[in-house]
């Protein structure tokens, strides 16, 4: 054959292929799947709604019986929900799916010097994080969301002290990145847009995390230092300063929007705690009708009455008290549609901190003299309460309930024991612990890492029924770990100790 005649059929073939491939590549791009994102924020309206909805989810209910808040029989056995088949999606190790999008938002955020987008993803990456580790302790965080860009596919575990020291850090720099930055968060479904509002999120966050490990000895930073630093500069380190602001998805009434069990079947095994009853009752707390519903006996009357049902009881728990007519259900903001004629897909929110337990964090810290600046200790104390009983009861005014709803406090509620701020140091903290625990309902884990670090409330111990001899102090690593990351597994359980319900965290040795 001619070899310029093969040459140039060569060359034909070659043109026609390059050709037919480009106009292939083209037609086989889906443009409702693109192979990459240029604009960041088209990733944050699914980051914020599958975590907050997964974690509002949790909050309700395995989260609520470990807080103590609600009782029920499975959950508190502390046997199958808590096996380590069981924890990955029932203790938020799952947000490692969701924190694969944060890292890609953030480092498009950064790429394209849209600061105040690059803030925002810190301080959602922070919030997961803060909220696995303090469920699991030691974990991957260094290492881990990089096996795309490093090939990294069995991360090793950070400390739980070193995954703290670099959650402040980065909810820092989210502060000062969103202090500067200029670009709009337009996508933003939490915050509506606001970069002081993501600021403020920021240091009720790191408020939170320094809280959390005031009691750590050798720490590697002075705890109230730094927590004077954001008491003392508002204007720099600014806080949510009333429910108006606070880090709380709003639901929709959009079919998959709703609270995340609005459509569920009807609650039958979830109860008012006698833990949560007991502190409402001693404090005459007319928020014991925004916490749960009356009793079926006494549902739909003009004297609506409230009983609680121990954790840890076992079976015992049908016929606790005379049975299902004499026991309160959950929250009225949390009852599903199925059943329920006032139920609401939107009064219920997907709250992630809230002003009040800011507010509580600073009152603690002024209290024990960690704090050396801002206001006086019952000042905080005093807004945390009011904030929250302004919230509760915006939640509340969307429902029509067939029962009386009056939780506005007397001025008297202010001035009796267990409420007044006076007292001891000891009794003036256990005041301010019981009102953050209330705030924190629906809040994920947040009351039962409260009750492990503080031991309020004081009523919360483990059930006849349970199969631990006391009440968990962390979580088991899933399954998934065991059998695919097993080497870093091994290491941490090594390091942190057995992987078990009753082995503490680094915060809470």
């Amino acid at each position: 054959m001619n070899s310029k005649l093969f040459i140039g059929s060569v060359a034909l073939a070659l043109l026609f292929s390059a050709g037919c491939t480009k106009r292939f590549d083209t037609i086989n791009q889906n443009p409702n799947q693109p192979d990459h994102i240029d604009n960041e924020q088209l990733f944050l309206p699914t980051i914020i709604k599958n975590s907050v909805r997964n974690y509002s989810y949790i909050s309700q209910f395995g989260a609520s019986v470990v807080g103590d808040y609600y009782a029920n029989q499975y959950n508190s056995g502390f046997d199958d929900a808590w096996t380590a088949s069981q924890t990955e999606g029932s203790f938020l190790w799952n947000f490692f799916g969701v924190l694969r999008d944060v890292e890609n938002y953030r480092l498009l955020s950064h790429q394209k010097g849209d600061l105040n987008n690059e803030g925002v993803g810190l301080v959602m990456r922070s919030w997961m994080f803060q909220v696995m580790t303090d469920n699991y302790g030691d974990m991957p965080y260094s290492k881990a969301v990089l096996g795309k860009a490093s090939g990294i596919f069995q991360p090793a575990y950070d400390r739980q002290e070193d995954i703290y020291y670099a959650l402040m850090d980065s909810l820092k720099r989210a502060n000062t990145l969103l202090a500067s930055g200029t670009d709009p968060i337009n996508s933003d479904i939490l915050m509506g847009g606001s970069a002081l509002r993501w600021q403020e999120f920021a240091n009720g966050l790191r408020l939170r995390l320094l809280m959390r490990m005031s009691n750590v000895t050798a720490a590697k930073i002075d705890v109230g230092a730094e927590m004077s630093a954001i008491a003392a500069d508002p204007s720099t380190y600014p806080v949510f300063a009333s429910y108006n602001d606070q880090a709380a998805l709003e639901f929709l009434t959009d079919n998959g929007f709703e609270f995340p069990a609005y459509h569920n079947s009807p609650i039958g095994d979830y109860h008012l705690s006698t833990t949560l009853e007991t502190n409402l009752k001693l404090l005459n707390d007319r928020r014991i009708a925004y916490f749960a519903m009356p009793t079926p006996a006494t549902y739909g009357t003009n004297n609506p009455q409230y009983m609680g049902v121990p954790n840890g009881i076992g079976t015992i728990e049908t016929s606790y008290n005379g049975g299902a007519n004499n026991q309160s259900q959950e929250a009225p903001i949390l009852m599903p549609v199925a059943g329920y004629s006032f139920a609401s897909p939107i009064a219920a929110q997907g709250m992630l901190l809230s002003c009040a337990e800011v507010q509580f964090i600073l009152a603690e810290g002024k209290e024990r003299g960690l704090i050396t600046s801002g206001s006086d200790a019952e000042t905080y104390y005093l807004k945390g309460i009011q904030d929250q009983f302004s919230y509760d009861s915006s939640r509340l005014v969307v429902l029509a309930a067939p029962f009386p709803i009056n939780i506005t406090a007397s001025p008297a509620y202010y001035t009796q024991p267990g409420v007044a701020y006076t007292g001891t140091t000891d009794e003036k903290l256990y005041e301010i612990r019981i009102q953050r625990g209330f705030s924190m309902f629906y809040t994920g884990f947040e009351g039962w890492s409260e009750w492990r670090r503080t031991g309020v409330p004081k009523e919360t111990m483990i059930g006849p029924s349970s199969a631990i001899t006391a009440w968990p102090r962390r979580v088991r690593y899933p399954l998934s770990e065991q059998t695919e990351n097993t080497v870093n597994y091994n290491n941490a359980v090594q390091a942190q100790g057995t992987d078990d319900l009753l082995t503490r965290v680094w915060w809470n040795k």
